[in-house]
């Protein structure tokens, strides 16, 4: 009765297994009533300033769950910047709040462009263990998508810092054809100050940015990747990438 338009004269006549079924349904509905107003929110980059502060945040340790909170602080991120069908696989709560991260077996984020499609890794780990954490996860859910997609895909990798060893694993990943991942991969790493920067560029462009002009930023850094000497060349490469995106 708190979240629905129905009374209590409706619902006397209601089993208690049938009620426990209609609270599920109203939960539910109420929840992606929540989301969707929540997304129209973002789309309008009304809260811009807060999911930059967010990320802030995150960075500097404030929260207890911070791998949550950049998986979700991330998927707003993706949701404001562009004109995609962004999902995020983290569990939300009945309020639309977060609730868990997404499970080992799945991108953290999808989006599907129509003509392409883009997972999104996110994590807190830094030095060795981000190689041996995610080197091979976020190969394998690129692949997962791609799959699933049918579509051409790409991978972002975010995180507070980019490990050597894992710049150079997905350096490499992209110069090889493995049949496992589809042939070549697309997976372009990034640090967080370099993600909320395109962020920042997004949202003092002329308009919205469209799906035309995120496919160019990551077809420019595979390039780039392709002209680089090494993973070093191809990382000081990203960030003028990063610095030039959306950039009149």
């Amino acid at each position: 009765m708190r979240i629905s338009d129905y009374t209590r004269r409706e619902l006397a006549s209601y089993g208690v297994e049938q009620l426990k079924d209609l609270r599920d349904e109203i939960v539910a509905q109420h929840k992606e009533s929540v989301i969707h107003a929540q997304v129209a929110e973002i789309k309008s980059y009304a809260l811009y300033t807060e999911i930059i502060d967010t990320f802030n945040e995150i960075v500097s340790d404030e929260y207890y769950d911070a791998p949550l909170m950049l998986e979700y602080n991330t998927w707003r991120a993706m949701t404001m910047l562009d004109g995609g069908e962004i999902r995020g696989n983290f569990k939300f709560d009945d309020m639309g709040q977060p609730l868990s991260t997404a499970s080992g077996n799945m991108p953290d984020i999808e989006c599907d462009y129509g003509e392409y499609a883009l997972s999104v890794e996110v994590t807190m780990q830094s030095g060795q263990r981000q190689y041996e954490a995610e080197g091979e996860p976020v190969a394998r859910h690129y692949g997962q998508l791609k799959r699933k997609s049918g579509k051409d895909t790409y991978c972002l990798f975010i995180a507070p810092t980019i490990n050597a060893a894992t710049l150079a694993h997905f350096y490499g990943l992209n110069h090889l054809p493995i049949a496992l991942y589809g042939g070549k991969s697309k997976i372009i790493p990034l640090e967080l100050d370099q993600f909320m920067k395109l962020v920042e560029n997004s949202y003092n462009y002329r308009t919205q940015p469209a799906p035309t002009d995120v496919r160019g930023f990551l077809d420019l850094v595979l390039q780039q990747g392709d002209l680089a000497a090494d993973e070093n060349d191809w990382r000081l490469r990203i960030q003028a990438c990063v610095d030039n995106w959306l950039v009149a």
